[in-house]
């Protein structure tokens, strides 16, 4: 965009700066920082982004770990302002407490925890290898499914799967005597269920009955924010009793027509595409999928043997991806960062 002399030099980044998310509608994702290290000449900053130029007294490295801190507890998210899309603000990030020891110290923490979250990405990286080889193989097996170039036979979704809104949350619900843990968006990212943070409210039998997850059911953000509305994982029983809120669209296929894995594939490539969010209800904030919209949408209906050929290929490249799974890097970083601002490190 344009920008005037005088507005680059309020807007201009300078090396050492640092960029956080202003807001996002996933907790994890709002004040998330990165460094600026003079990749382009001449470049300015949107106001989607907060900037934090450090001062002689702070190491930008060692600031740029406990912005990461921030945002990855979700700290920032609970800090911030608005509903569905949190804001966090300049006022608010401002006003926000840095733990400051002497800047030898901060250097110290800076080099571990670089080498911690090194040692994290590298191994995430292999996993993000194994994920895109499985979205190749659905790729070469299928093509694109929407446009169905391959001329497979098709069906609206709704016509080969139950389609279900989860219970909406409720004051009233919030204490009883069936408590019981429930999914949001914040725990559906893609590919992948989130269940380090997990809510409970109040199910009675009937309710449970109608909304607890099992096995093979495939979870989707119903709202979010445009480019992430309609993200996909599926639900493989990995918290017993478990339900979910109405922010989540819940797909159960009839499995006479449809092999799960498969329609996770669909609904992956249907995602990955922006076929969600050109499909999604847009209000000022947040960007809505719509129960009656997706459960409209056609689907392909490849013959059974070659969607069970598709799950069985990708059933073998999770093993492999779990293999690789960053949850123990995970766990390290995070102990070594709380260790870290707390002076214990």
């Amino acid at each position: 965009m344009n920008f005037s002399d005088a507005e680059m030099d309020t807007f201009r980044l300078k090396p050492f700066d640092i960029l956080l998310n202003e807001a996002s509608g996933s907790p994890g994702e709002v004040g998330k920082p990165a460094m600026w290290r003079g990749e382009l000449d001449d470049c300015g900053f949107q106001n989607t982004l907060l900037r934090v130029r450090p001062g002689p007294k702070t190491d930008p490295d060692y600031l740029l770990q406990y912005f990461r801190y921030q945002a990855g507890t979700g700290a920032f998210a609970r800090g911030s302002r608005g509903v569905g899309i949190k804001h966090l603000g300049r006022e608010a990030l401002a006003k926000w407490p840095v733990p400051l020891p002497p800047i030898d110290e901060q250097r110290r923490i800076a080099t571990v925890l670089d080498l911690a979250d090194d040692l994290r990405h590298k191994r995430s990286r292999v996993k993000d290898r194994i994920d895109a080889l499985a979205q190749a193989i659905f790729t070469d097996m299928f093509g694109d499914p929407f446009e169905n170039e391959r001329q497979w036979p098709t069906k609206r979704i709704d016509e080969v799967a139950l389609v279900q809104l989860g219970r909406q949350r409720s004051p009233k619900y919030q204490t009883g005597q069936h408590t019981r843990p429930y999914l949001r968006v914040a725990n559906v990212y893609e590919d992948r269920l989130d269940l380090g943070d997990v809510l409970t409210m109040d199910f009675n039998e009937k309710d449970f009955a109608e909304y607890v997850l099992r096995p093979g059911d495939i979870l989707l953000n119903e709202g979010q924010s445009t480019e992430l509305v309609g993200r996909p994982a599926m639900f493989n029983g990995e918290l017993e009793g478990c339900c979910f809120q109405n922010t989540l669209l819940r797909v159960q296929v009839d499995t006479a027509q449809v092999c799960p894995g498969f329609a996770l594939g669909v609904f992956l490539d249907y995602f990955r595409r922006g076929r969600f969010a050109r499909l999604s209800s847009k209000t000022s904030s947040v960007a809505h999928l719509g129960k009656s919209r997706f459960a409209s949408m056609k689907f392909p209906l490849p013959d059974l043997d070659v969607q069970a050929e598709y799950c069985r290929k990708r059933d073998q490249l999770q093993v492999i991806s779990e293999s690789h799974r960053t949850v123990w890097y995970d766990q390290l970083l995070a102990s070594l960062q709380s260790r870290a601002f707390s002076g214990q490190l």
